[in-house]
């Protein structure tokens, strides 16, 4: 099994955190760290603690292709590292990976995930919650689905048969809309006759701690991919947990009120890095705002509320 991640400098040490918590349930699988500009203290930070795992540890350096990306003024999100994944099936002979953002701890074991069964299709991800006027503002349409691109399976045969780098960076250079989540909108408005469904329990992402499932499909606009039964199987027994976003908190500040915080701070002990998670940052208010609606709502007006919130915000930085 060969489990792939991308970092710059200031992500190294969750990407640690991150692989040990996926060896510790995958004993013996490959950890693949595309680099952007890391020196060798931040390399050897998580090839240490993948080999003390029993990992094998491969580094690829990649700065070169992104500084690229990045000369030709492309929206990098938060980091520029997270183009990485589209090289990867020009940088590795496997058959088939999966890529995991930094900010992702695996709960169990991915067996499953690694044997499944794309149908031929180049990848596989879970969908998002995002608002469906988002969509909207991407040029995608409302009636496919919007998927998240922090947890991916790759079929790499297929990925090039497909030209699917050469497909995007030639979407990059030449967009039929904006991309102001980076690379993910470009996989989602690109990929979606290409891309192969992921159960949500291997992306689990923090918005499923707060909404209901008719929240979810209602913030979706009614688009999705899976039933009532997966999300609460997803919800009783998650494999990968996805911190994306501030929604609750990212576990790793100290003002986090995400249900994992002490679950995070744990895995970071494991990893020998508990300062990692010991980060002094405020919880943004609108994030607070939602915390406090989660706990003192209703499920059903929370919801509802949060829904229209979602719209609002879509509406201000978009005008969507």
């Amino acid at each position: 099994m060969t489990l792939v991640y991308a970092s710059d400098a200031n992500y190294v040490a969750l990407t640690a955190i991150s692989a040990v918590s996926a060896l510790t349930h995958n004993p013996g699988a490959e950890i693949v760290l595309l680099g952007y500009g890391l020196e060798a203290a931040a390399r050897e930070l998580v090839q240490s603690r993948v080999e003390a795992k029993g990992g094998s540890f491969r580094y690829v350096e990649v700065g070169g292709a992104l500084e690229n990306l990045k000369a030709r003024g492309y929206n990098g999100y938060t980091s520029y590292a997270t183009y990485a994944r589209i090289f990867i099936p020009e940088l590795l002979a496997q058959k088939r990976v999966i890529y995991l953002d930094c900010d992702t701890l695996v709960g169990g074991s991915l067996k499953e995930l690694w044997e499944q069964d794309l149908g031929g299709k180049p990848l596989a991800l879970a969908t998002d919650c995002v608002p469906w006027t988002y969509k909207r503002a991407i040029n995608h349409p409302k009636e496919l689905p919007y998927y998240n691109a922090g947890v991916m399976v790759i079929d790499l045969e297929a990925w090039r048969e497909h030209r699917c780098t050469e497909r995007f960076l030639d979407e990059l250079a030449h967009p039929h809309g904006p991309n102001p989540l980076g690379d993910q909108d470009v996989f989602v408005r690109l990929f979606p006759e290409e891309t192969a469904l992921l159960h949500p329990k291997w992306n689990f992402i923090s918005h499923y701690f707060l909404f209901s499932y008719a929240g979810v499909r209602r913030v979706n606009g009614g688009v999705m991919r899976f039933g009532e039964k997966e999300y609460l199987e997803a919800q009783k027994d998650p494999r990968i947990f996805h911190f994306l976003g501030h929604t609750l908190g990212r576990p790793w500040y100290t003002s986090s009120r995400h249900p994992l915080r002490e679950r995070y701070r744990e895995a970071a002990r494991e990893a020998d890095l508990a300062l990692a998670a010991e980060q002094t940052r405020p919880m943004q208010p609108c994030y607070l705002l939602q915390y406090y609606l989660h706990k003192f709502l209703p499920q059903g007006a929370f919801d509802l509320a949060c829904y229209f919130l979602y719209l609002l915000n879509i509406r201000l930085k978009y005008g969507c």
